[in-house]
């Protein structure tokens, strides 16, 4: 998984976007903690003013989750040019598989005497699907991946590798997020390398 073979039969290719698609890793399991009635007759008054709504943090605890998916693509990002994760927060947002196919691709890269500069570009993210009320609350993203500035190249020459003519540069990329003591982290990157956007 993740490589790509030229047309003409040459060298194995590495894709990275390939090899950020992976599976998640639990925080499917169990349901909603129950919901405790109030302890007092004050609970039923209003909340002042400037105490947000259920609406209002709900739509904070999103817009955290879409920030550490742009962070991690910036983390990605950073990973590839350098060639290592060392130095990047990789490992501050993601987790499990997530973290691991990034750090694998990225070795498999350098292995090959292969380098990336340039990288992918996210829009369009929405949050598809949200339950914040779990011991372990999580969010779903979808949004548009574009990697036609993310240019693989050999290190020992500077020539970009090539690619196939038919290769989708935009497409469809979904993700799962946690969030966990240290706040909302990635577990799950995949792009849909058939599915433009």
């Amino acid at each position: 998984m993740g490589k790509l073979r030229h047309p003409a039969g040459g060298g194995l290719l590495v894709a990275p976007l390939l090899l950020v698609c992976v599976v998640a890793c639990g925080g499917d399991e169990g349901g909603s903690p129950p919901v405790s009635p109030s302890a007092s007759a004050s609970a039923s008054k209003s909340p002042p003013s400037d105490s947000p709504s259920p609406s209002d943090s709900e739509q904070g605890e999103k817009a955290e989750a879409l920030a550490t998916y742009r962070a991690y693509w910036d983390e990605v990002e950073k990973a590839y040019a350098k060639n290592s994760v060392e130095g990047t927060d990789i490992r501050k947002v993601s987790v499990g598989p997530a973290r691991l196919a990034v750090e694998q691709s990225v070795q498999s890269t350098r292995e090959n005497g292969q380098a990336v500069k340039g990288g992918p570009r996210t829009t369009k993210l929405a949050v598809t699907e949200a339950d914040l009320d779990r011991d372990v609350p999580k969010v779903r993203l979808s949004g548009c991946l574009d990697v036609s500035e993310w240019v693989i190249y050999r290190e020992d020459t500077g020539d970009p590798v090539p690619q196939p003519d038919d290769r989708l540069t935009k497409y469809v990329v979904t993700a799962l997020l946690e969030k966990w003591p240290d706040g909302w982290v990635v577990t799950k990157s995949e792009p849909h390398q058939d599915t433009p956007c």
